[in-house]
């Protein structure tokens, strides 16, 4: 499952929103799309041969979800700003990426929890890497 996941998230941010677009949407993933999301408003479907994609509105929030062709949700993702990610996530790359630049940055929601992908990037190397997160209260 992890694999499918890592798998979409590439396709998405490569691809961008009309690959593969016209395949019918079925009726299953529309029902569970509004009922999970109901008042999604700019709302533009996308189908691929694994997974359907919705890029919709949500308050006031750019979203993309990911589901099954049958209707199963995979994934909620959006793009975040670097004072959106968890204050510890903050302080490590602060310390360990100090030279670097963030070019990339989403937050992807799913069954397993939340993760937090970057592309950081400075004049010499570009570091890919994800990291999952578990809220853990005191």
């Amino acid at each position: 499952m992890k694999k499918m996941i890592m798998a979409l998230v590439l396709i998405i941010f490569t691809l961008g929103n009309s690959a593969f677009a016209g395949k019918e949407i079925d009726k299953r993933v529309q029902e569970a799309f509004e009922k999970e999301f109901a008042g999604a408003v700019d709302v533009k479907w996308s189908a691929y041969d694994e997974f359907i994609k919705v890029d919709f509105t949500f308050n006031d929030v750019r979203l993309i979800a990911c589901y099954t062709p049958d209707g199963g949700s995979l994934a909620v993702m959006r793009n975040i700003q670097f004072s959106s990610l968890p204050l510890t996530l903050q302080f490590e790359l602060g310390k360990n990426y100090k030279d670097y630049w963030i070019t990339q940055l989403f937050e992807l929601v799913n069954k397993e929890g939340t993760e937090y992908h970057l592309t950081l990037e400075n004049a010499d190397r570009i570091v890919q890497f994800r990291k999952s997160w578990q809220f853990n209260f005191f």
